[in-house]
């Protein structure tokens, strides 16, 4: 997860094009609700793509599918920036999910409730497989539970979630949770931990990050280590677990990176890091 900035698009111009031309499915329904549209992408900047506040236009299935069918193919020099923000806004890290790498991009606002926005620039963020696995999940049960938007939300500078270890060394249980309980953005960190964060691609990932860690730590950990013949202590691993943990905040410049998760939540864990001591000073 981290703050980006959205592509430079004239959205409006982009709005006008397609509803100007007449080839289109669109045509002439989108040149009829041209300044509805318009007005309703203001409202969008406005209230931050809120879905609490943002309220859908009411639009026929017909209407819907063509506009749909935009995003899904974009018109002939129209919407040529979907495809270069798939991959240029944050091509190493999900901004969503806090994962390495995306490919896709995610309606923030799901396309199939919001259709006005399905090929709207700030509705549109860069996202892994997170997005497929979300589905079209925007708000929790009551306000202002909702996903973290990359675009206008201006806390994700902070460390927001750590993982948490429970069980033995081998084969831990290995869960995420949110560092402050009392956090102002505490429901809204919530759901994105419940919506976007939490699936069994997240899971698989950290529970594989463990088991290469705990049997090769002297591997991953090489570059942060004392050198050989050095006998590494569990207090030195923690200093060292630190720093490897804070050149991830700077690599991929937020701290709400999954390296930088799970090492957030194994500082907090001495006994374990004892035991990589252990296994560092017994294969190296």
């Amino acid at each position: 997860m981290k703050t980006i900035k959205p592509p430079e698009v004239d959205d409006i111009q982009e709005l006008q094009v397609l509803a100007n031309n007449s080839n289109l499915g669109s045509y002439p329904k989108l040149l009829s609700e041209y300044i509805r549209f318009r007005s309703q992408y203001e409202d969008y900047i406005d209230k931050k793509g809120d879905p609490w506040r943002v309220v859908p236009i009411g639009i026929c299935r017909d209407f819907k599918d063509a506009l749909i069918c935009h995003y899904d193919k974009a018109p002939k020099k129209s919407l040529e920036f979907i495809k270069a923000s798939r991959y240029n806004l944050s091509p190493t890290l999900c901004p969503m999910c806090g994962g390495f790498g995306n490919g896709t991009l995610d309606h923030y606002l799901p396309k199939s409730n919001f259709p006005e926005f399905s090929f709207y620039s700030k509705n549109l963020v860069p996202a892994c497989n997170c997005n497929s696995l979300r589905g079209t999940s925007v708000k929790g049960a009551v306000s202002p539970a909702r996903p973290i938007h990359p675009y206008f939300d201006d806390f994700l500078d902070q460390r927001l979630y750590q993982a948490s270890f429970e069980g033995g060394f081998e084969a831990p249980k290995i869960s995420i949770e949110i560092i402050d309980d009392n956090h102002p953005k505490i429901d809204i960190l919530q759901f994105h931990l419940n919506e976007i964060i939490i699936n069994d691609s997240t899971q698989g990932w950290f529970d594989k990050y463990w088991a290469d860690l705990s049997l090769r730590p002297h591997y991953i950990l090489d570059l942060v280590l004392p050198e050989i013949p050095h006998i590494v202590t569990g207090a030195e691993l923690s200093i060292a677990i630190k720093r490897y943990r804070n050149s991830k905040d700077k690599e991929h410049d937020t701290p709400n990176n999954w390296l930088s998760i799970f090492y957030t939540g194994l500082m907090g864990e001495q006994a374990r890091i004892d035991k990589l001591a252990e296994v560092i000073n017994r294969s190296r």
